[in-house]
């Protein structure tokens, strides 16, 4: 089993910063993509030529005909990751940071070198380095805690879907901040969800302080200890927003609902003015977070 680990963090690590990757990216495919769509156009030109990424989306467990584009194209670059250098198939590609960037770099390399490439062959990119393999489970999640919130729409039920379209739609308020519950089914847990939670286990008890891991992160050893999971937004239009979350877009938080989707709406707050939103959206956050068992997510936090 190849594992390229050391060589993504030493172009990391060398690089020093985004720029820099994406300068030795520009070398290696003679263009500077740095966003989802154009890098994985890129990518599957160079390492799988005549393959479609929409093909590659499809063989997925995580694919949706719902998919947005950008959504179908980081579902089609995370797999071509992972046949080539071991990316995660639970890690979705989001809005694109520098472990992304520095994957694509020994991707080409690797590909370039000769080296084996296919479903399952290499290490996962991102186990920390000391560690070999990940624990063979993530704790139990026999319980949660009850939500303080009612629901104001069920975003599994197209009915209730289309009810909170019409109502919002109609709204004279130019501005909402929104809370969306994004804790997933105990009962029925998707595979996705399990891997991310043993992956997060696996760092957090290798001794990786909670408080560096990134927010998704966080979220999930949260689901972890048994709590629940908020993401808090605002948005002028949120009818529109609510369906990025849906689908998936690159945009800012929804990266963060890729990772762990919403099931339902459960607060709605309207506002008159941009600033009147983003200062009540970080309240929102920290409020929930400050309660035992709870924790919300929000750019604004």
């Amino acid at each position: 089993m190849s594992d390229f680990r050391n060589e993504i963090k030493e172009h990391i690590d060398n690089s020093k910063n985004r720029e820099g990757l994406v300068d030795k990216l520009e070398v290696r495919l003679k263009k500077r993509p740095t966003s989802v769509n154009p890098l994985t156009l890129a990518m599957f030109a160079e390492l799988r030529p005549g393959a479609k990424p929409i093909e590659y989306a499809r063989e997925s467990d995580y694919y949706d005909d719902d998919m947005s584009l950008n959504a179908r194209n980081a579902t089609a670059l995370k797999r071509l990751l992972h046949e080539q250098v071991g990316r995660p198939l639970y890690e979705p590609v989001g809005r694109l940071k520098n472990q992304d960037f520095a994957e694509c770099i020994v991707a080409i390399d690797a590909f370039r070198d000769g080296c084996e490439y296919g479903v399952g062959l290499h290490t996962p990119t991102t186990l920390p380095l000391d560690v070999s393999g990940f624990v063979s489970e993530p704790p139990d999640r026999s319980q949660t805690p009850d939500s303080p919130f009612g629901v104001t729409a069920n975003l599994e039920s197209p009915t209730d879907i289309r009810e909170f379209d019409s109502q919002f739609s109609a709204t004279d308020s130019p501005y909402h901040v929104y809370v969306l519950d994004c804790t997933p089914t105990i009962a029925d847990e998707p595979a996705k969800i399990w891997d991310r939670r043993r992956a997060v286990q696996t760092k957090v008890e290798s001794g990786i302080p909670i408080d560096t891991l990134e927010p998704n992160e966080q979220a999930t050893h949260e689901l972890n200890q048994g709590g629940r999971v908020y993401y808090v937004g605002s948005t002028n239009d949120v009818v529109e927003r609510v369906h990025e979350h849906l689908v998936g877009t690159d945009k800012s938080g929804v990266n963060f609902t890729n990772i762990l989707p919403p099931r339902t709406v459960v607060k709605i707050e309207p506002r008159a003015s941009e600033p009147a939103v983003k200062s009540l959206e970080g309240e929102l956050a920290r409020q929930i977070s400050r309660k035992n068992g709870l924790f919300a997510y929000s750019d604004k936090k």
